[in-house]
């Protein structure tokens, strides 16, 4: 029996809650989102957290040009969810940037990636590779391990003959 849409969002509301994930809505001028439409569309990404996402995590204070001034007109809402870690990410940008508000910040990094159009703003939605590095031990814990198992393996053969 198929699922009905209620059940689904119950279901994506309770995962959110488990993993601590957090609504948030930001008021921005007029024709951001617009904008982050189009970033999307020229970086082929569905989810508005995932685009607002890359931009807090790779976006930097010293490449965003100073804030306009603040214009009194109609606003768009930009809504996403965000985990702990990039609440903190999010509000530690917002303080370098010596804004008061997150709004403000989320402002920023969408007009400053749509600024620099399809092509130059392409780094700014890149994943960074984890690096890691394995040590001399656990590389031997890790052969020694494959040996023992390969020798159990070779003992199994040998009895089923």
């Amino acid at each position: 029996m198929a699922v009905t849409q209620e059940e689904r969002t119950a279901r994506l509301a309770e995962k959110r809650q488990e993993l601590g994930e957090q609504e948030l809505r930001h008021t921005v001028p007029y024709g951001t989102r617009q904008m982050l439409d189009e970033l999307m569309l020229w970086h082929e990404i569905k989810e508005v957290s995932e685009v607002v996402q890359m931009l807090v995590l790779n976006g930097r204070a010293e490449d965003l040009p100073p804030a306009p001034p603040k214009v009194k007109g109609p606003s768009d809402i930009i809504r996403h969810y965000f985990r702990q870690g990039m609440r903190d990410r999010l509000a530690a940008l917002t303080a370098e940037l010596g804004e008061t508000k997150d709004r403000a910040t989320i402002w920023r990094l969408i007009a400053y990636a749509h600024s620099l159009g399809a092509e130059k703003s392409a780094p700014l939605f890149e994943i960074k590779p984890h690096g890691y590095e394995i040590t001399e031990n656990v590389a031997r814990k890790l052969r020694q391990a494959g040996f023992a198992e390969s020798l159990q393996m070779n003992a199994e053969d040998d009895g089923d003959e």
